[in-house]
């Protein structure tokens, strides 16, 4: 008899002890099944916050570089010469001197972030300031860039610059145009503007012994009046050499 509660008491602590285990295992089981989600969700906000972090990065870089590639260049010669880099928002993102009387001008000046209107004229206030625009006759403002922004820009310095110098339109001679990538390349590699650039090839095809250096510092109203001093000699040396050549016929 005894033997035989032994033996269900045996029984009934190993279908207690099975139990205990079956309930330990369950919750054991149940407590994974919660924690499970939770790293997902920390790796889905993790993921989530990392592509937005990812995206704005790129965006960022992507529009800095865009608002910082030139896309056009205005270039301003009243002897003082200088180069405006410009963006496709038209705002002006670089501004430098060809030569001293530039280097003035722009001394103290920001014209970072400005529409390149305001910019041309604020260098015209202070060129008109410094007393240059009475020494030069012509001011002369040359586009490089996309085909479909040069006619807009041309047209709209004309009216700015017209406009600086109200009253003293028979003063000066406003010249505004288009000049080519090759153009711009060329005055680059010598250090002054595209018009001067121009003006100066211009002379030499009257005389042949001017060059860039001799006339960088000389302005362009200065090189275009000695060109047409030269073109004047250069007829009459023509006539004169027919009129001597038809005399010489006649003898």
């Amino acid at each position: 008899m005894t033997f035989l509660k032994n033996d269900i008491s045996r029984s009934f602590e190993k279908i207690k002890a099975e139990e205990e285990l079956k309930e330990k295992t369950r919750e054991a089981v149940l407590n994974r099944l919660n924690e499970r989600p939770k790293p997902k969700r920390r790796l889905q906000r993790f993921s989530v916050v990392f592509a937005a972090a990812a995206f704005l990065l790129f965006f960022g870089i992507g529009s800095y570089q865009i608002y910082f590639s030139e896309s056009s260049y205005i270039d301003l010669d009243v002897n003082p010469s200088i180069e405006l880099s410009v963006n496709r928002f038209e705002r002006v993102i670089g501004a430098s001197a060809y030569n001293q009387d530039g280097r003035e001008v722009l001394s103290g000046m920001n014209l970072k972030h400005k529409s390149y209107k305001d910019a041309v004229s604020l260098l015209l206030k202070k060129i008109k300031q410094k007393g240059y625009l009475k020494r030069s006759g012509i001011i002369s403002v040359t586009v490089q860039g996309r085909k479909d922004a040069k006619s807009a820009e041309i047209k709209d310095l004309q009216t700015e610059i017209s406009q600086c110098i109200s009253g003293h339109e028979k003063e000066h001679k406003i010249e505004v145009y288009a000049v080519s990538k090759a153009v711009k390349k060329k005055s680059h590699y010598w250090n002054v503007s595209p018009a001067k650039y121009l003006a100066i090839k211009q002379l030499q095809k009257v005389d042949q012994s001017a060059t860039v250096e001799t006339c960088r510092d000389h302005s362009i109203s200065e090189i275009k009046d000695y060109t047409k001093k030269c073109e004047e000699e250069h007829g009459e040396d023509q006539q004169q050499g027919h009129h001597s050549h038809g005399n010489h016929h006649g003898h």
